[in-house]
């Protein structure tokens, strides 16, 4: 018979290869969501963004939209001014690699503390929280990347995970909280998904639980103080107007992306869409979540489905109800019937098996990584995805002169022209107001006076992609080709002098004979 201390001592050893296994399965997992988040400047506001932080260091914020030829219907908001000029230090110091490297690991700390998040007495195994914080990586991989929301992203992680703390008497983390606000809110507007998922824990965890795990009027001061910590930036109180006037704007819920609903023929979409059936699965087959967990969830999927940009919200949160429900349903429902379950429950993996794994993995993750992150690939996919070359040639030839082109690539045009207001709308149509946006889809949808707003505005050229039917009516019209860029498929484009004669078809590429940009 085993003596009661080397049951203890046995206990412990055991306890402990079991925390170094979920280690080791969390860090395996961060690599490859680290490999899923780390991207190139896909999102094209990142331009408009990092041509601010430019500004904001050498000039201060901006009092009024700092850019655009087309008058500006509402105030500038300033909010963001510290993403914006963290961004520009980023890139300042290190070029695009390094903005894509530290918001990916942003990205992965999120989904790091939201797997952490995950109640103790719960008992989830590695397994089980590497699975969902891969899903998670997979359904993020089309909304991360260099963008504040993943600074929305990680300030929900964190007060999911501390609010998880709280419930088990860690109080004295809450108090992390107002600090964490006061940043959040001159970065993002998703801090205040944050202060709604406190107010959610406030007043939906069940009182057993809140006297167990601290008192719940410390949780209701923290709040409040993280409320007022909030205001603590350019906009002041109109701070809490500036988000509801975004939300509900309809001008800017029909012109962002951002805003839009999910597009569900999209491949990404699919996967979000399967993490949310496979979340409210579990719930069924697994006891279903507690009324903290149901509530918050729901709220952040309306979020999601009523604006795309609050996906990453959503699969933040979920990450650990996919570990908690995913390993309580495994055990309810399969582990009885699998064969030898029971002698392989306790097993983990040999520590030196474990390192070598993980090395193996990291050294993959560099050599996958290290390729990209470098100053010929940024410049390489930037040539390729956005007008350089084009941006070039008319910088030098029209320099100061108005520019058409498309709403995505103006926040790249202000970036390459800050000075003298040549870009004409850029993703930010919110300080714009509906009469401006109505202006661009005039031109953009070639309504019948098209061209009417174009010589009213006094654009004469134009920078497009050589498929664009802006382009087409434009050659129809008589406006001239000077340059082609075939790196990114762009055009530069001038209207004619006064009496040339229009061409007798339009265009689906540069005609012969147009020099490169």
């Amino acid at each position: 018979m085993k003596q009661p201390g080397l049951l203890v001592i046995a206990g412990a050893e055991q306890e402990r290869r079991a925390t170094a296994s979920r280690i080791a399965w969390i860090a395996a997992a961060a690599i490859v969501v680290l490999l899923l988040t780390v991207q190139p400047f896909t999102n094209t506001d990142v331009w408009w963004h990092l041509a601010l932080g430019r500004l904001i260091t050498t000039s201060g914020i901006p009092v009024h939209e700092p850019f655009s030829f087309i008058p500006a219907a509402h105030a500038w908001v300033g909010q963001q001014w510290l993403y914006e000029v963290t961004l520009a230090g980023l890139v300042g110091a290190g070029g695009a690699g390094l903005a894509s490297l530290v918001m990916g690991l942003a990205a992965v700390a999120a989904v790091v503390l939201a797997a952490l998040s995950v109640p103790r007495s719960a008992r989830v195994s590695g397994p089980w929280l590497a699975i969902s914080m891969v899903i998670t990586g997979l359904v993020l991989n089309s909304v991360a990347g260099v963008t504040s929301g993943v600074i929305s992203m990680l300030g929900v992680a964190i007060v999911l995970f501390v609010i998880s703390r709280w419930r088990e008497g860690r109080t004295a983390a809450v108090w992390g909280l107002p600090p964490l606000f006061l940043l959040w809110a001159n970065m993002d507007a998703g801090f205040a998904a944050g202060l709604l998922i406190l107010l959610a824990a406030l007043l939906l965890v069940r009182p057993h639980a809140a006297s167990r795990s601290g008192n719940r009027r410390q949780l209701g001061i923290v709040l409040v103080l993280s409320t007022i910590a909030a205001l603590a930036n350019p906009v002041g109180p109109g701070i809490y107007a500036s988000v509801l006037a975004g939300l509900f704007d309809p001008g800017v819920a029909q012109s962002l992306a951002g805003f839009g609903s999910p597009n569900f023929h999209d491949w990404w979409a699919r996967l979000f869409e399967g993490e949310v059936v496979l979340v409210i699965v579990l719930w069924t087959v697994s006891g279903g979540p507690d009324r903290f967990s149901a509530i918050t969830g729901f709220g952040l999927l309306i979020a999601a489905l009523f604006a795309q940009e609050n996906v990453g919200l959503f699969a933040v949160f979920v990450t650990a109800q996919l570990a908690v429900h995913g390993s309580r349903a495994w055990a309810l429902h399969v582990a009885p019937r699998v064969a030898r379950e029971s002698q392989t429950a306790g097993r983990h993996l040999h520590p030196v098996a474990t390192s070598a794994i993980l090395l193996a993995m990291a050294a993959a993750m560099a050599a996958f990584l290290v390729p990209r992150l470098s100053a010929s690939a940024a410049a390489s996919y930037q040539a390729a995805t956005y007008p350089e070359a084009a941006a070039t040639y008319a910088g030098a030839t029209f320099p100061g002169q108005r520019i058409y082109t498309l709403d995505s690539w103006g926040g790249y045009l202000a970036y390459r022209f800050p000075a003298g207001r040549v870009v004409f709308l850029y993703d930010e149509p919110a300080v714009f107001g509906n009469d401006a946006l109505q202006l661009y889809d005039d031109i953009d949808q070639l309504d019948p006076n098209w061209v009417h707003v174009l010589t009213g505005e006094g654009i004469h050229h134009a920078i497009l992609p050589s498929n664009a039917r802006e382009a087409a009516a434009l050659h129809v019209l008589g406006w001239t080709v000077n340059c082609y860029d075939p790196v990114s498929s762009t055009l530069v484009m001038s209207s004619p002098p006064s009496g040339t004669p229009a061409p007798l078809s339009g265009l689906s590429i540069a005609p012969p004979g147009v020099p490169d940009c």
